[in-house]
């Protein structure tokens, strides 16, 4: 298991999921099943931050279907945070994955800092931390 997946904030409203080591397909599919089994336990939004710094996840769009799949109807936006050397990367999948996965991709963001991406949060969808 090459990935990391908690709660990011008391509340349960933001799943933090992050790449460690050298992670491998199955690690893909893994953490979006785990991912989706945590939202579904919980009732309200649950917006996810997902921390790619450290390894660069190419999806296929067999990825992009089986992620579609596994995507709960309670499923909030998504934020990637990636190095800024890959943002133009991650956008050009983003369009692509709208295309195939419209629910999986139904509300991408993509930052360089998990400051950033929790700030976002805040702002936009008025997730609290503590």
């Amino acid at each position: 298991m090459s990935y990391l997946i908690q709660w990011d904030n008391e509340e349960k409203t933001v799943v933090f999921q992050q790449y460690i080591g050298n992670p491998v397909k199955d690690d893909l599919y893994d953490l979006a099943e785990e991912s989706a089994l945590m939202l579904k336990n919980v009732s309200h939004t649950v917006h996810i931050i997902i921390d790619e710094r450290i390894t660069k996840v190419n999806l296929t769009s067999v990825d992009i279907k089986h992620l579609e799949k596994h995507v709960p109807t309670n499923q909030g936006a998504s934020v990637t945070v990636v190095m800024e050397k890959s943002l133009a990367y991650k956008k050009y999948i983003q369009d692509i994955g709208k295309k195939l996965g419209p629910n999986a991709f139904k509300q991408p963001y993509h930052v360089t800092t998990i400051e950033e991406a929790r700030h976002l949060l805040q702002r936009q969808f008025g997730v609290n931390y503590p």
